[in-house]
């Protein structure tokens, strides 16, 4: 048992009646022998398919559970802030509804977590273990993305993968950081590193075993629009760490931003 830790575990899900099962017996299965308590908060955005059926299930039979059922889409961004918001234990895991990342590699990140303030799983180090890649072009899309995060965020510069799925951070720091979230799409990875790198937090990227599972993804099913988003999403968060943040209460940025998250959600 590790006792000094009280976990809350944050899933984002949208349609996903064909993974979530598999994910919630793993979790609860590993994290029952591994904590005295811990929350496994589920937030279920504007799902058009059985998802919260299922999850209303476990969540009567398990008090672990909390299920949060948002009938518009939040978008995965969005989803995770309302976890955050929610969340009381003293350290916060953020993983996906699949399990590419296993229970045993994110009890290892809330592990190292003890020594930092937030923890990054990462599928790009020299350690990592891939066991099953992503397709090409993806992993091309993929790591033009952080080049380019990197090269918009010079503090982002030694991190080498902030979209992959599994992130721990500290309850204090989602405290600190929460009235920065704003990004609703996938790249609300870089608004919560990037948010906590700037108040100094200590942030620690962990090579892990991970295993692309390609059934059922919402990236591979609508990528170019995805990235596109990703891109546009980069931009804003710019735009609201400089002196033109005014830019983005403007008209045409809010009418671009309510289109692309029509034309992009995914």
């Amino acid at each position: 048992m590790c006792a000094k830790f009280y976990p809350s575990l944050i899933i984002p899900a949208y349609n996903e009646e064909k993974r979530i099962a598999d994910k919630i017996q793993s979790l609860i299965k590993h994290f029952d022998g591994a904590f005295e308590e811990y929350e496994l908060i589920i937030i279920a955005d504007g799902c058009t398919d059985g998802t919260p059926k299922i999850l209303s299930k476990y969540a009567n039979d398990n008090s672990r559970i909390k299920l949060l059922i948002f009938p518009e889409r939040l978008g995965k961004g969005g989803a995770i802030i309302e976890g955050l918001k929610k969340a009381k234990g003293n350290v916060i895991l953020i993983t996906d509804a699949d399990n590419s990342v296993t229970p045993k590699e994110l009890l290892k990140l809330i592990r190292e977590s003890n020594e930092y303030d937030m923890v990054i799983g990462s599928r790009y180090m020299r350690d990592t273990k891939l066991l099953a890649k992503e397709p090409l072009l993806r992993y091309f899309l993929g790591r033009s993305f952080n080049a380019l995060t990197k090269l918009m965020f010079w503090g982002m510069k030694k991190y080498n993968d902030t979209q992959c799925g599994a992130k721990v951070l500290k309850k204090y720091v989602a405290e600190e950081i929460l009235g920065e979230l704003f990004i609703t799409g996938f790249a609300i990875d870089v608004n919560l590193i990037y948010s906590a790198v700037r108040r100094g937090f200590k942030v620690k990227e962990i090579a892990i075993t991970y295993i692309h599972i390609e059934r059922g993804s919402k990236i591979s099913r609508a990528l170019i629009k995805v990235v596109i988003g990703m891109f546009f999403s980069l931009i804003k968060l710019r735009l609201y760490y400089s002196r033109f943040r005014f830019i983005l209460n403007t008209n045409i940025m809010k009418k671009t931003s309510s289109t692309l998250w029509k034309l992009t959600k995914a």
